[in-house]
């Protein structure tokens, strides 16, 4: 198979081969190629040591901060061209980084020295295809196995066993046995890696297409790093609503949404809540009352320990304290799920929603998705009216209220989000002489 390099590629490669060194496309851009899928990125490695990379494009703007490492990024006229040299890694600091590397002046050591058999391949135009390990075999049976020992591989480094989860779901490929019990073994190793990295390979995960299918498969080591989670595990939902455990349904709600981080998120976390408060009523069936708080409570928790941003903590968890909103949804609710999300949150809700809906019995979902299409609908309808949503589209501001003769102060804003609930409530129309009347009522200003 050939495979086409880009101009800007072959050109650094070109480069370093006319001073005498070698140069090869390596890793992920080689194994999507092969998959038929447009590389992320490329990478080139060469046996040139990094001064003598460095050496070779004097005249381009360079990247040197992975240096030590052997990296340097290269300049071009369409983007970065990463250029490693060949290496072979000393031993692991606290099974996630090498205390040192050593430079080689063969690929084939380079190559021995990878996770996967799938990223341990390289390509070179003229040489064609360098596949030690069996990775493009791999490729063909969709399995991801290690490069030599699989225990060695997650000792070296343990968040290797949340990248083959996200390769998993990334490629629906099936872990080699071996790959599965080595990882097994090693998955305790994983409460020593950051909450930043754990966070970023399970946002990817997650975003994957087989993402469901990975989480179904490997339950234990998901739960290692979320053992929030595992409580859901075997919680059964005695309800005609549901055909799942806990888990089984948050496998397919996570499906059931788009594949972008906020909502995929959501989805996994929005029934963390439910082993705790599980009760069962006189008629056999299983009750979660109060659940979607709880839920949020939980997901804060979590998502503080794995380094969330403030912005998507609140996005998250917001979606997963309100995915319980009953239905149908009124004017008024839906007003205020508006004002308190935002175009985009209320979406998402209801994106949300209908994924967790889906991951329900099914026969029983056609009424609720057709109120969820009804809420959105309303949504859309109120937004292009310019409903009343945020304290921004009062037909009063703070300095209709001071001329009033309302004192300056916090009780002013109190005011205005008085006014605002009783508007968003349908008690009040945002008139401007009905909101200066009851703002005086509220402030005990006399209107004359």
């Amino acid at each position: 198979m050939t495979i086409p390099i880009p101009s800007h590629v072959r050109q650094v490669m070109a480069r370093l081969e006319a001073a005498g060194y070698q140069a090869w496309c390596v890793g992920g851009c080689v194994r999507d190629c092969l998959l038929g899928r447009p590389p992320a990125d490329w990478d080139v490695a060469t046996s040139a040591l990094p001064q003598e990379t460095a050496a070779c494009f004097g005249d381009r703007t360079l990247a040197r901060a992975g240096m030590d490492y052997g990296t340097i990024g290269v300049g071009t006229e369409a983007g970065v061209v990463e250029v490693t040299t060949y290496r072979v890694d000393g031993a692991y600091s606290g099974h996630r980084r090498p205390e040192q590397v050593a430079f080689a002046r063969c690929l084939e050591e380079d190559l021995a020295r990878r996770d996967f058999t799938i990223n341990a391949m390289a390509y070179h135009p003229e040489r064609g295809l360098a596949d030690r390990f069996g990775g493009q075999r791999d490729l063909k049976a969709g399995l991801l196995r290690c490069v030599g020992d699989p225990a060695r591989r997650f000792d070296e480094d343990a968040l290797r066993i949340l990248r083959a989860l996200r390769f998993g779901a990334a490629l629906g490929f099936a872990l080699d046995p071996a790959a599965v019990q080595a990882a097994q073994e090693a998955r305790g190793l994983l409460g020593g890696v950051s909450g930043q990295r754990v966070q970023e390979e399970l946002t990817k995960l997650l975003c994957g297409p087989f993402a469901g299918r990975t989480l179904a498969d490997y339950p234990s080591l998901v739960f290692t790093t979320l053992p929030e989670l595992a409580p859901l595990a075997g919680c059964a939902q005695e309800s005609p609503y549901h055909c799942f455990d806990c888990w089984g349904h948050t496998v397919h709600a996570v499906d059931g949404v788009p594949q972008e981080p906020v909502l995929r998120w959501a989805a996994l976390l929005h029934d963390c809540g439910k082993p705790s408060v599980k009760s069962m009523g006189p008629d056999g069936r299983a009750h979660f009352y109060g659940h979607p708080k709880i839920s949020g409570q939980i997901a804060r928790t979590l998502m503080e320990r794995l380094c969330f941003s403030n912005q998507r903590k609140a996005a998250v968890s917001a979606l997963v304290e309100r995915h319980g909103e009953p239905l149908p949804m009124p004017e008024k609710r839906v007003k205020r799920l508006l004002a308190a999300l935002g175009e985009e949150g209320f979406g998402r809700l209801l994106l949300l929603m209908r994924g967790d809906v889906l991951a329900q019995a099914p026969g029983l979902a056609q009424e609720r998705l057709g109120l969820l299409a009804q809420a959105e609908a309303l949504g859309g309808r109120l937004l292009r009216q310019g409903a009343c949503l945020t304290l921004r589209d009062l037909a009063v501001g703070g300095g209709d209220l001071l001329a009033l003769g309302l004192p300056q102060g916090p009780e002013l804003g109190a005011v205005l989000r008085r006014l605002l609930d009783e508007v968003l409530a349908g008690e009040l129309a945002n008139e401007r002489p009905v909101l200066l009347a009851r703002a005086g009522e509220i402030g005990g200003v006399p209107i004359g």
